[in-house]
């Protein structure tokens, strides 16, 4: 239940921004997406323990991979999917922006562990790649946009946007954690961010719901073609890295899932905060989180064998 609960609900989101509407533009028009991406990063901060992390001099080859595969050549590839296919600009946004921002919060650990991963070190590069990715962000971003057409994007405003409401959250949440010197979290915590994440969907969906309907299946086809592509290349290279850097298994796989793997909060929370027309670009960090959650599964299930 709980591996559905986010799925099922942003499908439900779409279909009821469709017909009702009203709730999702009153949540957006009230500042509901900010309030709701703080809420998120308070929550992640206060679920994310550091007991059981052990550094190791494997971790200076290990980071400085992960880093550059998930927050340089992911947007790079991204890039080069947008002139592969030749986008056009609004979904063009949508694949730049998924492909730039930091790994999942919770489902690449989640699938780290059903491989039989090593969970710890995927909660490692979770937590340092999104702490780092809020830096490397605004600037690769700007970077892509700006090769697709004429979108400006404000980097220091973004910057600032993103310190404000991605890792003070994060750290306010983290601060409460250890000042309650609270050990165990309550699972039922995830439900709290799973369903913020739907309420932002809702929103950002609400007010401009003729763009599911005004894009064609012919767009729809692109958009997939172009999500599941950039999701199998950085699957195939994080593999190639795993090998290349002669990781234990585990270790491999930690790697494999976290550093292909993106975030739709903070995908969303950058559509909320930039100021130009965004379009149908939600759509593509959509099809894009469906994808990576149901091919990792599918690979976690047939790794998990070996």
């Amino acid at each position: 239940m709980k591996q559905l609960f986010l799925p099922l609900g942003l499908v439900s989101a779409i279909i009821v921004a469709l017909f009702l509407p009203a709730g999702g533009i009153f949540i957006a028009d009230n500042h509901g997406l900010k309030i709701l991406v703080v809420i998120i990063f308070i929550v992640s901060g206060y679920q994310t323990g550091t007991r059981g992390l052990l550094l190791n001099r494997g971790l200076l080859f290990i980071f400085p991979a992960a880093a550059l595969i998930s927050l340089i050549i992911a947007p790079l590839l991204g890039l080069c999917i947008v002139k592969l296919i030749d986008l056009t600009l609004f979904p063009a946004m949508g694949l730049l922006i998924i492909s730039a921002v930091p790994p999942t919060l919770s489902s690449g650990i989640v699938i780290t562990d059903l491989s039989g991963g090593n969970t710890i070190l995927a909660l490692f590069l979770t937590v340092s790649l999104n702490l780092l990715g809020i830096f490397t962000l605004p600037f690769m971003l700007n970077f892509c946009l700006k090769a697709v057409g004429p979108v400006d994007v404000d980097q220091n405003a973004l910057l600032l946007k993103m310190l404000f409401f991605v890792l003070l959250p994060f750290i306010t949440g983290k601060l409460i954690r250890t000042l309650l010197k609270v050990h165990k979290i309550s699972a039922n915590w995830s439900y709290v961010n799973s369903s913020c994440v739907i309420l932002m969907v809702y929103a950002s969906l609400a007010v401009s719901k003729n763009i599911i309907s005004d894009v064609t299946a012919g767009e729809y086809g692109i958009i997939f073609t172009a999500v599941t592509l950039l999701h199998i290349l950085l699957l195939l290279i994080n593999t190639g890295s795993g090998k290349l850097l002669r990781l234990p298994l585990p270790d491999q796989k930690a790697l494999l899932f976290v550093a292909s793997q993106k975030t739709l909060p903070i995908s969303i929370a950058v559509l909320a905060n930039i100021t130009c027309n965004t379009g149908s670009a939600i759509i593509v960090c959509l099809m894009f989180h469906f994808m990576q959650l149901l091919l990792d599964s599918f690979l976690a299930a047939f790794l998990q064998k070996k």
